[in-house]
């Protein structure tokens, strides 16, 4: 245009601006550019030329940006309409800043601006994310007592908040009011509601929202599926898991990755690890990438099961696919291994794991002073628990809790006394669980005044005796005058009480 002296209108640079807002690539500093040009040209910017500049910035996730224009605008004597509230709206909710997006609501009424229901939905689905549903449910009541119907979007957002926190009765309640208000429910909203249902087990009601689906029309599609099968496997019903993986599957609605982990961890919770397995080989012939979720599954399930060694040969196999471990992968396998007395080749791991560029964790090291405790190989677990103060590593109350457990299966009572008496001093308050393990520890190294003390301890902190405790102090009671005593001072005081 500028070639042909063709002088450009507000329209023109307009859809211009629009052009590049809208763009794939990072072209909103070429918009602003042309905003520019407006001005030079003694071409005065329209409110459709503000909101589109405003709804490249939010789409960029350039919030604040968006605000710093809007309050120019303003000062420009331009009036904000619906679309530029709602655009700004909008990128506050998706910026997770609720509780502005609700000023602007608020001032955008004052200015006499009447909000739509897009304005609306877009903050009762933020507050919803943010698992405000008692305050979505009242901004919900204003928006009908303002005359504005909610729409589809209104209830799916609603109905997906209550599910997120369980409260699927509240949610099936809503679903029957929004149908009695002859707002039609769509796929999505019949999702979020099976979905929910399905996660608190509730099959035969999810199953029955499911056949009103498709009486409706409705095909379900892949998250449909996805969240029944899921909830079959929930309860461990896998033969009809795999019936409904496969009815999916033939009625032309593709099981994706996230189709076959669902089921993958169905069965290996189940302990059927083999039809896992063979899932794995299904998901290669159906072209379908494993993800680190799918491999980190079938190693839980493999070391669940007593073959640890086969978790170890998965890794590799997704190592050698480009696949990343991540310290998760490697934690479940790591356990697995010490669980079963490989500690050689634990160690072996770990170093792999270093050379990898990851470090462990505490979680790591945890798993490994277990592993050692447990398979007699206590003074090297020592070595390992001192050197975590040296690499700055700070030891949790479970890491305590496990070398004290190894100390006192080793016979080293004082030794083990000693360390739970540093955990405080260390920062590291004992719980329930270390109580409980010291306890049984002392029982079972005959050292019973002292394991008695503990138990007034142990008391007097608020925690109680674990079954394993109780039944062997029950044990004691007839051979040992000090447990004896102990057990009927007890229970006068449970009498008295």
């Amino acid at each position: 245009m500028d070639l042909s002296n063709i002088r450009p209108n507000v329209a023109t640079l307009t859809i211009l601006i629009n052009c590049f807002c809208h763009s794939n690539h990072h072209h909103i500093p070429f918009a602003f550019s042309v905003f520019g040009k407006m001005f030079k040209l003694g071409l005065q910017p329209t409110l459709v030329t503000f909101n589109t500049l405003l709804s490249g910035l939010c789409s960029k996730a350039k919030i604040m940006d968006a605000v710093k224009l809007f309050d120019e605008m303003v000062k420009m004597g331009h009036e904000p309409d619906v679309i530029t509230y709602s655009t700004i709206i909008n990128g506050l909710c998706k910026m997770g800043n609720t509780t502005m997006a609700l000023q602007l609501l608020k001032k955008m009424e004052e200015k006499g601006c009447k909000p739509n229901v897009v304005a609306y939905n877009t903050i009762i689905d933020s507050l919803c994310k943010d698992r405000l549903v008692t305050e979505a449910m009242d901004f919900f009541s204003e928006m009908v007592k303002e005359g504005i119907p909610p729409d589809v979007f209104t209830y799916s957002s609603i109905l997906h908040g209550f599910c997120n926190l369980g409260r699927v009765n509240e949610a099936t309640s809503l679903f029957k009011q929004m149908v009695e208000r002859n707002v039609i429910p769509n796929k999505v909203t019949f999702t979020i509601l099976i979905d929910g249902l399905c996660k608190k087990r509730m099959i035969s009601e999810a199953w029955l929202v499911f056949e009103t689906m498709t009486e409706k029309g409705l095909e379900p599609d892949v998250y449909t599926y996805n969240a029944l099968v899921d909830g079959y496997c929930s309860r461990s019903q896998m033969d009809e898991a795999q019936k409904l993986f496969n009815i999916m599957d033939r009625k032309g609605c593709a099981p994706n990755v996230r189709s076959y982990n669902i089921l993958i961890n169905g069965h290996c919770k189940s302990g059927r690890i083999d039809e896992a397995k063979g899932l794995l080989a299904e998901m290669s012939h159906k072209s379908l990438t494993p993800d680190i979720f799918t491999y980190s599954t079938l190693m839980r399930g493999f070391c669940q099961v007593g073959r640890p060694q086969e978790a170890q040969e998965l890794l590799k196999e997704m190592c050698s696919y480009g696949l990343l471990p991540n310290l998760i992968t490697y934690s479940i396998v790591l356990d697995g291994l010490c669980k079963h007395g490989h500690l050689d080749e634990a160690f072996e791991l770990l170093k792999a794991m270093q050379e990898s560029k990851i470090e462990p964790n505490i979680f790591i090291y945890t798993i490994l002073i277990e592993g050692m405790c447990t398979f007699g190989k206590l003074e090297a677990a020592r070595e390992l628990f001192s050197n975590l103060f040296v690499k700055g590593i700070q030891p949790t109350v479970v890491t305590y809790t496990v070398m004290i457990s190894g100390l006192l299966k080793g016979g080293l009572s004082n030794e083990a006394c000693e360390l739970f008496r540093e955990m405080a001093v260390n920062g590291c308050l004992p719980n329930s669980c270390t109580y409980n393990v010291i306890i049984q520890g002392f029982l079972r190294n005959g050292d019973t005044p002292n394991a008695v003390r503990l138990i007034e301890e142990m008391v007097g902190k608020g925690f109680s005796a674990d079954s394993s405790t109780f039944r062997m102090l029950s044990d004691l009671e007839s051979s040992d005058e000090i447990i004896s005593q102990f057990m009927r001072g007890s229970s006068q005081d449970r009498k008295t009480k």
